[in-house]
């Protein structure tokens, strides 16, 4: 379903994973081609994911200049094309080390991560999608030490038999108004982003949009995860993927799949 959105938008905000990306993590033509267009018409094109700035090579990738990206869950704005950290918000160590020991006493098997924005830090226990060794820039340690090392913006907390909505809600209670929790994992095994208090995607649009003199009723959204749910409710004109998480509905209008290309599609119907 696509609704009619009125006035074009200004600016056009899509996550990645699930959402713009196809399941193979590349972008379609049909993708990279309805933002071509949307640039000629004057709309700007802006990526707002989970990633963490070295996870953004498929948009590199794109014809046409790179985009400023809100990345690390609004942690981070990033100047893509000069591979440039523009503004940053980092969490507190003592209170990242107060919330790690009352996680790790509250909910046995939690392993930690600590995304720096060009490095992760992490537990020897936690899990990656790639070896360790096959990924330059990675460190290994004890949580309570890694948390010491140098500024981070995410704190990633990993648990190998609750899903992401058991861990969460597990989580949440013991970490409260301390730091922000929310996750974007789909996978079989919980894993959990933790920001600094009040960022989200949304938090770090409403920032830079407010510098370019655009208002929120002038965007338009794309997501389909906890972790979109801030940046649908700000956005003037919200979008959730057709299998997107329970937490978006009634948020946004529903549209199809990232295997149909459904952000493309939806783009292409308003400029046509």
């Amino acid at each position: 379903m696509v609704a009619d959105i009125g006035a074009l938008p200004k600016i056009v905000v899509t996550d990645l994973d699930g959402t713009f990306l196809s399941p193979d993590g590349s972008v379609s033509k049909i993708n990279s081609d309805a933002v071509a267009q949307a640039r000629r018409a004057g709309i700007t094109f802006l990526v707002a994911t989970g990633r963490a700035p070295r996870g953004l090579d498929p948009i590199r990738q794109m014809p046409g200049p790179n985009p400023v990206s809100v990345t690390s869950n609004g942690a981070i704005l990033y100047d893509t094309a000069d591979d440039s950290i523009l503004q940053a918000v980092t969490i507190d160590p003592a209170v990242a080390q107060s919330v790690i020991m009352d996680l790790t006493e509250a909910i046995d098997g939690v392993t930690f991560a600590f995304e720096q924005g060009h490095r992760l830090a992490l537990e020897p226990a936690y899990r990656t999608w790639d070896p360790v060794d096959d990924q330059p820039g990675m460190i290994t340690g004890k949580a309570l030490d890694l948390v010491r090392d140098r500024p981070f913006v995410k704190l990633l907390v990993q648990h190998k038999e609750l899903t992401a909505d058991d861990l969460a809600a597990r989580a949440e209670p013991v970490v409260g108004d301390r730091l922000t929790v929310t996750h974007s994992a789909a996978s079989n095994f919980g894993l959990l982003e933790v920001s600094a208090p009040g960022v989200s995607k949304a938090s770090m649009l409403d920032r830079y949009c407010a510098e370019l003199g655009v208002r929120p009723e002038e965007v338009a959204a794309f997501g389909d995860m906890p972790n979109d749910l801030e940046m649908l409710q700000w956005a003037g004109h919200a979008y959730a993927m057709a299998d997107c998480h329970d937490s978006l509905l009634g948020t946004a209008t529903v549209i199809g799949s990232n295997a149909d290309s459904a952000v493309g599609r939806t783009i292409t119907s308003w400029l046509s």
